[in-house]
């Protein structure tokens, strides 16, 4: 990703792994990397559903308990695919933001 800084990668905590910290200004963004060698079950973007979100958002809460960020906070999914030749990158930014649910506030919803 062109103009970042990688922070931290493959971040291991309770639930699961981040794959991607990176950080440009005061903007820090958790990266979700998903590759593909054919399209036959999808782009790597379609893997990362409702249950993958809400993951990756108490993961980055975990992460920023440990490492507080007073700035910009942003997810993005990062898709590659394999053509046989190269692989082709796409980047998703703002892929997806949580919302907190009204009824419930300490839930998170996507």
């Amino acid at each position: 990703m062109r103009g970042y800084c990688i922070v931290a990668r493959n971040v291991r905590l309770r639930g699961g792994e981040i794959d991607l910290v990176v950080a440009r200004g005061r903007l820090l963004v958790f990266v979700e990397v998903k590759a593909r060698q054919s399209i036959t079950a999808g782009y790597g973007v379609d893997a990362v559903d409702r249950r993958k979100k809400l993951q990756l958002i108490s993961l980055a809460d975990q992460y920023l308990t440990r490492h507080p960020h007073s700035g910009e906070v942003r997810h993005d999914i990062v898709s590659l695919f394999w053509n046989g030749w190269r692989f082709i990158v796409t980047q998703f930014p703002d892929a997806f933001r949580p919302v907190s649910d009204p009824r419930k506030p300490w839930r998170w919803t996507v």
